[in-house]
């Protein structure tokens, strides 16, 4: 069936069978010879009127069927073979009327008589067949059912006038008692091959898909070939093969009507029946549209508007009235001006400019947020969007369809967020660092919605060039960094995680910088993300860390201790060192667990969290206390590294130990140096601001704190007559008998030159403060004899509510040590709040 249309391989196969059940019963009933009693059939007469009638009503059936069809939907190649099988069947009737034993039919019925209407009925239902098959199914230019009907009426009347009328005229077909003529044979032959010629063409057109049933068809014109085959055969016309011939024909008429009532009458109404169901469907569908719109207009809460830009009549529905307080009906007679009745007059003029740009082409929709008049009094803030529909016959503009939502409480929500932008501005403005909040929009590319202007100073850029695009902040990112924090960004959006990184900037004005950046994802409902975090300056803490990454690296140098274990904590080796600092030998470690070093001083958490840090980042580093072979207890220095294979299950731990007794006596020193003033021994700026914090904490749980900042005038003086060693001499006097007076709790530093703070935790405090301007006014003795005047000018604040840290208080102090100053010196003078603006610099 490969030759087929896939489209007709299955009827083919129907059609096919049938015709090889036919040539096997024609081929046995010619092998097979003739029973005795078969030559002649007795009373075949009305057996012969019964096969014929059938034969004739199938063939009327044929023509019933095609031409009552509805024109539009019948194909002319039916309606040929409807025209043509009424003329069959007409006379197939004058051939049963002519049969032998029939009356006369206006001549004698005779054998040849009903021959002839045979040959008749078969070349006309050959011709049909042959013209069906050949000619387009669908259309064929000229061709016409009523002047085929014509003709085929024609036919029938000029076969009926030859062989009713003259008789003689017609070529002798039988011969009693002889048989068939070579002339009927040859006439039969050549109707068997006109009906095999239209089985071929129409197998031929089945290899693409037909538009009518060809299959069956095919069938028809097979079993007509088969039936004319047969009436080459009989001898009688009363034998087995004139009867074979009879059903084979009316089998032959029974698939022909099967094909046409298919294509006449099964397709069109298996079309309407799709037409009724794609209409069912389409309504549904139209009624399930309808009805989502409705629901998309309930939920958006947005009033429609249509608008007859010509005449302008206007149609609102329900929710634009509800918007305004008002029933629709209320506003009736509507029109155009009941919206310009309602709308702000300042924004008329804006809204009809924004109209009359969309008509001109100028805009694809029109768009405009107005104010309108609410019932209650208010105005209300309308998102008004819309959009030209329709044109007139003569182009112009016609119907505009459009909405409006009511946008007041987004109004509202924009103006408290730009309040609250301001108020975090200010925040940012005034803590270290820059606080940002950055986007990652759906094309990938970067904002800031919000970046504190510290950026410019951190970074290099400013905070508008970040606003809606990022690559003014990428441009500042050093070469080498840019790939891993473009990275780093990626995998944050793509997982919608946390931001943290390390990188470097060149600043164009401070040259390279290491900035430390953390961002917390905030994860938007529409499946992006959005990052607050911060910026901070860690270029001096960098180098600090690669201080001790080197002093790290020298320690690994100087064959320090060195102790490596397998993956399950057995010593596998340990170096020279390790055995001069463990007092074990070498062989006594291997094999052994680290524990065997263990000084008891510290518990099992201490070793779980180490084991846990080292399974997470790879390394451990911190200090711990040993005990030697010998008994001795020491601190050491430990750094652990685990060694992984290449996939990545760890294969050994490397631990290096130094000792650091020594070192931690001198730890203790350098934090000494680090937190006083190496020329008075006062404590320096940095442990001031310690003991400043947990002064204003104090201060916060009710405790007393007043912060001064202290000058002294005259000093320079001092320094340029005496010189510096004896401005020195007279620092460290000062600061000793300043130290003397003071509490115990309260705090004298020295900031530099000759700037001194207090911190004072007294309630009464103006006794210290006189005490201090006494002892500054007394004189110090020189080592080149002589002695040395200074007074103080002292200038306090105290600590109240409100206060947010202990640098406002130094700040507020400075202010008043400035007033000091100005109001002649060797005094002190209270900081007031009032009193703030308006200051300068204070002089030397």
């Amino acid at each position: 069936m490969a030759y087929f249309h896939p489209i007709h391989a299955h009827s083919a196969r129907r059609s096919l069978g049938l015709l090889a059940i036919g040539l096997a019963g024609l081929i046995a009933l010619w092998w097979i010879p003739t029973p005795p009693g078969m030559a002649g059939l007795a009373h075949y007469l009305p057996l012969h009127m019964a096969l014929e009638t059938l034969a004739i009503v199938a063939a009327v059936l044929v023509f019933a069927v095609a031409w009552l069809t509805p024109e539009r939907s019948t194909a002319v190649g039916m309606r040929i073979l409807a025209c043509c099988f009424l003329g069959v069947a007409v006379l197939d009737f004058s051939h049963m009327l002519s049969y032998q034993g029939m009356p006369d039919f206006v001549t004698p019925s005779s054998p040849e008589k009903a021959i002839d209407f045979w040959f008749a009925a078969r070349l006309l239902a050959a011709t049909g067949m042959l013209l069906a098959a050949l000619l387009p199914w669908r259309g064929c230019r000229g061709v016409t059912p009523g002047l085929v009907l014509l003709a085929v009426g024609a036919y029938v009347g000029l076969a009926h006038a030859l062989f009713l009328l003259r008789p003689e005229w017609a070529p002798r077909t039988f011969i009693a008692g002889e048989g068939l003529t070579a002339f009927k044979v040859g006439v039969e032959i050549a109707l068997t091959l006109a009906f095999a010629a239209s089985a071929a063409v129409l197998a031929w057109r089945m290899r693409k898909p037909c538009a009518f049933d060809a299959p069956a068809l095919l069938g028809a014109a097979g079993w007509m070939a088969l039936s004319e085959l047969f009436f080459t055969m009989y001898a009688d016309v009363t034998d087995v093969y004139n009867l074979a011939g009879h059903l084979y024909k009316i089998g032959a008429h029974y698939l022909l009507f099967r094909a046409l009532v298919v294509d006449g009458i099964r397709a069109p109404y298996a079309a309407l029946e799709r037409s009724r169901t794609e209409l069912a469907e389409n309504s549904s569908r139209l009624t399930d549209e309808h009805r989502r719109l409705e629901s998309i207009l309930a939920g958006t809460r947005a009033g429609t508007w249509e608008w007859n830009v010509q005449t302008g009549e206007t149609i609102f529905n329900a929710r634009w009235a509800e918007m305004l307080g008002y029933r629709l009906e209320e506003l009736e007679p509507i029109s155009i001006d009941t919206w310009r009745r309602f709308a702000h007059p300042d924004d008329l003029a804006d809204s009809d400019a924004a109209i009359h740009r969309h008509l001109r082409g100028e805009t694809p929709y029109y768009e405009h947020e107005s104010r309108m008049r609410h019932r209650a009094g208010h105005w209300i803030r309308v998102q008004d969007r819309g959009a030209l529909r329709t044109l007139t016959d003569k182009g112009e503009p016609e119907w505009m369809f459009g909405t409006h939502i009511d946008v007041s409480d987004r109004h509202r929500a924009e103006q408290e967020r730009g309040e609250a932008l301001n108020r975090l501005r200010q925040l940012s403005d005034s803590v270290p660092g820059v606080l940002f909040e950055c986007r990652v929009e759906a094309d990938g590319r970067m904002v800031f919605p919000y970046v504190g202007r510290q950026v410019d100073e951190l970074i290099g850029c400013r905070a508008e060039d970040v606003v809606d695009d990022a690559t003014a902040f990428y441009a500042r990112l050093h070469p080498d960094d840019r790939a891993q924090v473009i990275e780093e960004v990626r995998r944050a959006k793509d997982a919608l995680q946390d931001w943290s990184a390390s990188f470097r900037v060149l600043h164009p004005v401070h040259g390279e910088r290491r900035i430390r950046g953390e961002a917390r994802c905030q994860a938007q409902p529409d499946g992006a993300g959005e990052w607050f975090g911060y910026l901070q300056d860690e270029t001096e803490a960098h180098r600090n860390q690669e201080w001790l990454r080197l002093s790290a690296r020298v320690f690994d140098a100087s064959q320090e201790g060195i102790l490596v274990t397998d993956a399950e904590v057995r010593i596998v080796d340990a170096n020279p060192a390790m055995e001069a600092l463990t007092g074990y030998a070498r062989d006594a470690l291997l094999g052994r667990n680290p524990s065997v070093l263990r000084s008891g001083r510290h518990d099992a958490a201490f070793f779980a969290a180490m084991y846990t840090k080292l399974q997470h980042d790879g390394r451990w580093q911190g200090e711990m206390w040993n005990r030697h072979r010998s008994g001795e207890i020491y601190v050491v220095k430990v750094s652990i590294s685990t060694v992984r294979d290449e996939s990545g299950r760890i294969e050994h731990y490397v631990a290096v130990f130094t000792d650091i007794s020594k070192l931690m006596a001198q730890r203790d020193h350098f934090s000494s140096l680090a937190n006083f003033d190496a020329l008075t021994g006062l404590p320096n700026r940095r442990l001031l601001e310690d003991r400043l914090h947990q002064a204003v904490g104090n201060a916060r749980r009710g405790k007393h704190l007043v912060v001064c900042m202290l000058d002294l005038d005259g000093f320079k003086a001092v320094n340029d007559s005496a010189g510096h060693a004896e401005g020195d001499r007279l620092l460290i006097e000062l600061a000793q008998r300043m130290q003397h007076i003071l509490r115990a709790g309260e705090t004298l530093a020295r900031l530099g030159g000759d700037e001194f703070v207090l911190l004072l935790v007294d309630g009464d405090f103006r006794p210290a403060l006189e005490r201090v301007l006494e002892v500054a006014r007394a004189p110090v003795a020189l080592c080149g004899g002589g002695f040395a005047r200074v007074t103080a000018s002292i200038g306090a604040s105290a600590y109240r509510h409100g206060v947010e840290d202990g640098a406002q208080l130094l700040r507020e102090a400075d202010h008043a040590l400035y007033r000091a100053k100005r109001a002649g010196r060797n005094r002190w003078v209270m900081f007031a709040p009032e009193d703030a603006a308006g200051s300068e610099t204070p002089p030397a």
